[in-house]
């Protein structure tokens, strides 16, 4: 029970982001225009200054921020709490709780974990320029093509009856009937469990391949206009697409955002290649592969 008591302590503290900023920022102090200290509050032999106060409460989102200075009473409310923990820090050191060998351990994964987060925004947070943009652009002209569909969507749903397989074999009777020459408009209001789509004659909208498996994107925009797929099997059940336009490019200033994620991806994947490179790593499959057989 005192370690579950431990552990919950000194998640509470470590989850206070602003709380080591508070705390160590306290020994700063801060003056008035007289050259005076504004204390707020002492605890035992150390002090809480204006400055202190001020400095934690600018590390909060800025709706939380004005809530507490909105009133004497919100403001020593938020002061309070940081009394509060204090006091619980101040006591943890006292009983030598963060010298426990579960709490040693905790606090390493802790400060491995933010490290680890901190040098992955560094490498994240690197700027792309518009020439790698446009060049990614122009040698990626697939990953930024759309085209607009129609689709039948069949579900699986047990609960009404109807197994995976059952949704599919249906899927394969809709496919055989529209390759058949039946409307697929008509097909779409006898079939689709889609309703959203269902109300607009199964008009899907466009679809950019980007977004899309490799394995469906190749299926849906290998299809010439009015030709329909064959089942594409999902979680829930099983689609039917039919392309109603050509594909088309999607403008670049449409997809930048995109480009930047996939490229900052790159970025982070080349980067930890080349570490891995430096330090040396070599895996043994046929020990891995044991532990997943013995479970």
């Amino acid at each position: 029970m005192k370690l579950i008591i431990s552990l919950l302590l000194i998640a509470l503290i470590l989850g206070c982001s602003d709380f080591d900023n508070f705390y160590q920022g306290k020994r700063v102090g801060s003056k008035d225009l007289t050259g005076s200290s504004i204390v707020v509050a002492k605890i035992g032999g150390e002090t809480i200054t204006k400055e202190d106060l001020i400095k934690s409460l600018n590390g909060l989102p800025p709706r939380q921020r004005i809530n507490y200075l909105s009133s004497p009473e919100r403001l020593r409310e938020y002061l309070d709490s940081f009394i509060n923990q204090m006091v619980l820090y101040k006591e943890a050191e006292k009983m030598s709780i963060d010298k426990r060998e579960k709490i040693k351990e905790s606090l390493q994964n802790y400060e491995r974990r933010l490290l680890i987060q901190a040098l992955s925004q560094d490498i994240m947070d690197h700027q792309i320029s518009e020439e790698e943009i446009k060049k990614y652009y122009e040698e990626n002209p697939n990953s930024f093509k759309q085209v607009r569909v129609s689709e039948i969507f069949i579900k699986a749903n047990p609960e009404q009856g109807i197994s995976k397989d059952e949704a599919r074999t249906i899927a394969w009777l809709v496919v055989n009937r529209a390759n058949a020459g039946e409307s697929f408009e008509e097909l779409v209001k006898y079939f689709s469990d889609d309703i959203t789509s269902k109300k607009r004659g199964g008009d899907f909208g466009y679809i950019s391949r980007g977004s899309l498996p490799a394995d469906i994107g190749n299926k849906i925009f290998n299809l010439k206009i009015g030709e329909i797929s064959d089942p594409i099997e999902t979680e829930n059940g099983f689609i039917i697409i039919k392309v109603t336009e050509d594909p088309k490019s999607i403008p670049l200033d449409q997809v930048i955002g995109q480009i930047q994620v996939e490229l900052r991806k790159k970025t982070f994947s080349d980067y930890t290649k080349k570490l891995r490179e430096q330090i040396g790593v070599e895996i043994f499959e046929d020990n891995l592969k044991k532990i997943s057989e013995n479970g």
